[in-house]
């Protein structure tokens, strides 16, 4: 086993497992179709998502963490093509109650606005570019991978305003057992921001903020920026993960637990990457929960602990290869803990 995290992109195989979510797989795989904002149907080659397009004019350089509002959709919203219903499916899904299920087994969907969330049944992967998806109460996620791999930039993921999730939900606005590669994209509006289950996962430059905090002790949201439910080859990289109050108030004592939170199932979780991200909110801002091997902590800034206890809490059976860099808002260095 490597002795630390690779630093290339991690493999996005066309499918995984994971015991983490309760989300039930799908064995047969639909005609493989790509999906456009003009609604071609074409051949897409398998093995995994292609190289990514270029990043849009303005967008963050590499290497970087975005500030506030410089991700996610940012043109004209009035020009997406908008999916809310079984008129406008586009071929390859189909609308059920509230959100649009992809049985494709490859899709492209780019320059769209989706009236509900999607839900991925595919083997292959779910390609999403230049567009807004609404999450609500039928579907419980922006968008939701039961398995396969979802490629997701440049895009805007929330909930859907005036359908408040329930108190005791922990959804994030993506989720589920796909393998992930989120770069650049605008989270927001669902208790958690990303739910992660099976690793091998890359989750870069994107801006996670203004969480849902519902409810009141003993049934109300346990918020985390991002949340692993452990697996190999986890990198988060460069984000800008904020789940403070609105008074700037890292936890409030009911609702934020933490910006990033691993907690492995039985497997475990190896070479995990937390590298050069902005970190603010939870009673600690970071949480590790073992058992986890080489894993990797370093340039990360955080933010203040107004509320809560500090900004790691490391505990038993934690591998930690690397840890350097690593500054609190106060400028003073976030030792390795011991």
């Amino acid at each position: 086993m490597p002795t630390s995290a690779p630093t290339s992109d991690p493999a996005t195989p066309s499918s995984s497992t994971s015991e983490s979510s309760a989300a039930p797989s799908s064995s047969s795989a639909a005609p493989t179709t790509t999906t456009t904002t003009t609604t071609t149907t074409t051949p897409k080659a398998t093995g995994g998502p292609a190289r990514p397009p270029a990043p849009p004019v303005g967008a963050p350089g590499a290497g970087t963490v975005p500030a506030p509002g410089s991700v996610g959709f940012r043109g004209d919203a009035a020009a997406l093509k908008v999916i809310d219903g079984p008129g406008n499916a586009p071929a390859g899904t189909k609308w059920n109650a509230g959100q649009l299920q992809v049985v494709a087994n490859e899709l492209v969907l780019d320059g769209v606005s989706v009236k509900g969330g999607i839900t991925f049944q595919g083997g292959g992967t779910l390609t999403i570019r230049n567009s807004i998806v609404e999450g609500n109460r039928s579907s419980q996620s922006a968008v939701l991978g039961l398995k396969g791999h979802l490629d997701i930039s440049d895009s805007t993921l929330r909930w859907k305003a005036g359908d408040t999730p329930g108190n005791t939900w922990g959804n994030g606005a993506v989720h589920g057992d796909s393998t992930m590669t989120l770069r650049r994209n605008d989270i927001s509006g669902t208790p958690d921001g990303i739910q992660n289950g099976p690793g091998r996962s890359l989750i870069e430059q994107n801006w996670i903020h203004d969480l849902a905090r519902i409810g009141s002790y003993p049934n109300n949201t346990h918020n985390d920026g991002i949340q692993s439910y452990g697996g190999p080859d986890l990198i988060i990289r460069n984000n800008r993960i904020d789940i403070e109050g609105p008074d700037g108030v890292a936890y409030d004592g009911t609702h934020q637990n933490g910006a990033v939170f691993v907690q492995p199932g039985g497997g475990g979780a190896s070479n995990l990457q937390v590298v050069g991200n902005f970190l603010a909110g939870g009673g600690y801002i970071m949480r590790l929960e073992g058992p986890i091997s080489g894993a990797v902590v370093t340039d990360n800034k955080f933010g203040p602990t107004t509320g809560g206890w500090g900004e790691v809490l490391v505990e038993k059976n934690v591998g930690i290869t690397a840890w350097s860099n690593n500054v609190a808002d106060s400028g003073k260095a976030v030792n390795k803990p011991s």
